[in-house]
């Protein structure tokens, strides 16, 4: 029955993904106009948008483990409408620190999408329509990596950065209307906050699972610290940011085909591509820092977000190939590393220069390289195969 609303649900959930995840990039071009709207340093905005990351992280780990007891559903349209608040509170900052705990509390309720939306997908949907619509909000989240700071950048550039979050209000509060007369319930089962603990901690106990986790951890923090980095080396070419942002989108295309390379290649040499595009981008990216033709970190760009594009299903693939019946604690913990080690990625490219941030970049997709060649030769170990 649920299948013939297939189209429906699908459309809602990814529309929920993108807007969601818009709001972890909204800040990464308007630093400079919230610092000089409200008088504070930039570094202090940078802080106040590292809390977003950090109360996010805890939110997804959070609303993830009560899932199960209060109902997926709900937690999706409840959290819609808690984030349409929270969102618009943060419109009404006029210092540091109403900015810092209003963008936490925002970030908090924001983490009820996406590992219930995971779990959710799980409970409503099996075969190829589980497998696309997995993929579609992939590339909902990834799409929304560079349409938040084309939002962002475009609202602010007509009108006030204070607008950009009245804005995503309105959308989260018009999605828990929406999701609410469209998305149906699915079951509850009580689950014990001991059980979910101690099921988390066999998880951390799984070597293969930790070369996962240590790849999670450094993935979207590359992507942040990318175009964070970028966006102050360019601070003066905005028309090119622009362009750079807007044609990078092309790259989130190749998530929807990561699918059918999973079962061409097999899931490691999707995973070593992925890598491979990854540690090209950034090479080409300090090609740029010398020639500065425009066209060559427009490509960078396109490579960097079609890496990433691969990197995030593949790395979700082999967590809930490898988990089983614990895959929805392990994609809790999935999607709690990987916006954990995102919230840093802002601290630490604030101190660099952007020929040392392209330096760090290098290195972490080596480290990713590491990690996959450590889980490709135990794959027979861990009953693995591709």
């Amino acid at each position: 029955m649920i299948n013939q609303y297939f189209n429906r649900i699908a459309f809602v959930l990814v529309v929920m993904a993108v807007m969601v995840a818009c709001n972890i990039y909204t800040f990464l071009p308007i630093y400079g106009n919230i610092a000089s709207s409200l008088s504070i340093p930039q570094s202090e905005v940078v802080i106040a948008g590292s809390s977003f990351i950090f109360f996010y992280a805890c939110g997804l780990l959070t609303f993830a483990n009560s899932a199960d007891r209060f109902g997926k559903k709900e937690i999706l349209v409840w959290g819609m409408f808690a984030s349409g608040i929270s969102t618009g509170l943060v419109g009404l900052a006029d210092d540091f620190w109403s900015l810092f705990i209003t963008r936490g509390i925002q970030g908090f309720c924001l983490g009820s999408f996406a590992p219930v939306a995971f779990a959710y997908t799980y409970d409503l949907f099996s075969g190829k329509k589980r497998t696309l619509l997995l993929a579609f909000i992939n590339s909902g989240f990834l799409f929304s990596g560079i349409l938040g700071q084309i939002l962002s950048e475009g609202i602010t550039r007509f009108s006030h950065w204070t607008i950009v979050f009245f804005f995503f209000s309105l959308v989260y509060v018009s999605l828990f209307f929406i999701g609410k007369q469209t998305l149906p319930t699915t079951s509850t089962r009580s689950v014990s906050v001991t059980h979910q603990i101690v099921t988390i901690y066999k998880l951390l106990m799984r070597k293969e699972l930790l070369f996962c986790y240590g790849i999670v951890l450094t993935l979207l923090a590359s992507f942040i610290a990318y175009y964070d980095s970028l966006t102050r080396y360019l601070s003066g070419s905005p028309d090119l940011l622009f362009l750079i942002r807007a044609v990078g989108l092309i790259g989130v295309g190749l998530s929807l085909f990561t699918g059918r390379l999973l079962e061409a290649i097999g899931v490691y040499k999707t995973l070593f591509i992925g890598v491979t595009i990854s540690i090209t981008s950034v090479s080409i990216a300090f090609i740029y820092v010398h020639l500065s033709d425009p066209f060559i970190i427009v490509l960078s760009s396109v490579l960097f977000v079609s890496g990433i594009s691969l990197l995030i299903p593949t790395v979700i693939t082999l967590i809930g190939d490898m988990s089983g019946e614990d895959r929805s604690q392990a994609l809790s913990l999935y999607s709690f590393l990987l916006l954990g080690g995102t919230s840093l990625a802002p601290l630490v490219i604030m101190q660099l220069t952007y020929v040392q941030s392209l330096f760090l970049l290098l290195g972490c997709f080596l480290f990713h390289a590491w990690m996959g060649g450590l889980l490709y030769v135990g794959r027979r170990r861990w009953g693995m195969g591709g």
